[in-house]
This record gives C-alpha cells, structure tokens and sequence, in this order.
C-alpha cells in the first residue's frame, strides 16, 4: 500500500504546487501553455494513482453486492453529462472555457458552476459503493472530498484579479449548486456528447481497468 500513498502524495503536490505558482507561471510561459503541461501532468499522475490502486494490497470494508455496481453503472450516466457540459460550455468561475459566458443565458452555471467537479464527486461517491475496499475508499472517497473542496477553491482563483462589479455579475448569474437551474442547465449537444462519453467508458472499461462494469452489474 505504500506506493500507493506515495502515488497520492504526488499527486495532490502536483496540484497543490503549480496552483500556488500559477501566476509566476501565467507570467513566464503564458496561459495556454500552464493549462496545456498542467493537463498533462495532471493524466500522468493520475493514472500512475489508478495503477497502484489496482495493484495495492488492501481489505474490505464490507460486502460486494450487484446493487452496488448497478447504482455506479446508473450514476455515470449524469456524471458524464456533466463532463461534456464543461468541455462545451463556458464555465467561468470553474475548470473548463472562460470566455463566451453569457450572464442572461448562464446554462449548466445557473445549476452548478462546477459541472466537472460535480461530476467527479459522483464518480467518487459511485466508486467508493461499489468496491467497497479500503484503499477505494480512501482514493474514491477523497477523490470526491477534493473535488468538493475544488468549488470554493476554483471560485477564488477565478474571482481573483476581477473587478467588484465584474465579480457581482458573474455571482448572481451563476450558482454553486441549486436544483432550480435544471430547467436550462442542458443542451442537446450535452446529453449526446455526455452520452456518447458514457458508452465510450462503459465498453473501454474493461479493456483499460480490466473490470467489467456489465458484467459487476450482473447485466
């Protein structure tokens, strides 16, 4: 299990570290290029953390059940919805595109202005159910904790260096989680891209993981 603490380690270091020197960095090599090496960064030492949770010695915290793997089968669903809506709207006060945002039609915002987080704590929360192992739970469920502490956080890099009347536009156009903003949340091209993304992880699954998430769900 040790390497997998070490894998952990560096991974939150390699986004603790470049957000503390984001802007020496935006300064130096631009913006573009810190979005483009932290995104890769960020793959590498990801899936280095997904290796050694496969391979890591661990126990279970309780039983496996089919309704488990049912109800993460389910959620994914929306959390690749979710995904897609940050890729293809603007979601100025999270990760994802900055410009374009439009305060009167403020989409995915007005629901949650952190869709990719949002969709990562469902993932989290999913996965931490269906395994059921110490090792998941403390990289499924402390993937959804950081992703729910990335609301505020993202929030307060994003609002930085905005003027006041820049900052009360963009706060009342938008909300941190609110189910009222449903109703306008999702475009057509969402769901189907969110979908398309879906059947992607479902049918790559198991030939990346080397789990089935079908055949866990007893369908």
């Amino acid at each position: 299990m040790a390497g997998f603490f070490i894998a952990v380690t560096v991974f939150l270091a390699g986004h603790i570290i470049p957000g503390l020197l984001r802007e020496r960095l935006v300064r130096r090599i631009g913006y573009r290029p810190y979005i483009i090496a932290f995104s890769i960064l960020s793959v590498l030492l990801f899936g280095w953390v997904i290796h050694e949770v496969l391979v890591a010695e661990s126990f279970l915290l309780w039983d496996y059940q089919t309704w488990q793997a049912q109800l993460l089968v389910v959620v994914m669903l929306p959390a690749c919805i979710l995904w897609a809506c940050a890729i293809l709207q603007p979601c100025p006060l999270s990760i994802g595109r900055k410009t374009g945002f439009d305060p009167a039609k403020p989409g995915i915002n007005r629901f949650c202005r952190h869709p990719l987080l949002l969709g990562m704590i469902l993932w989290g929360a999913g996965h931490t159910i269906a395994n059921g192992d110490i090792v998941a739970v403390l990289f499924f469920g402390g993937s959804s904790i950081f992703a729910l502490i990335g609301f505020w956080r993202m929030e307060k890099i994003r609002l930085r260096g905005m003027t006041d009347g820049e900052q009360a536009i963009l706060l009342a156009a938008t909300r941190r989680f609110s189910l009222s903003g449903l109703k306008d949340a999702f475009r057509g091209r969402d769901i189907l891209a969110g979908i398309v993304l879906y059947l992607l992880i479902l049918g790559g699954h198991g030939h990346v993981i080397g789990v089935d998430p079908l055949a866990m769900a007893g369908w």
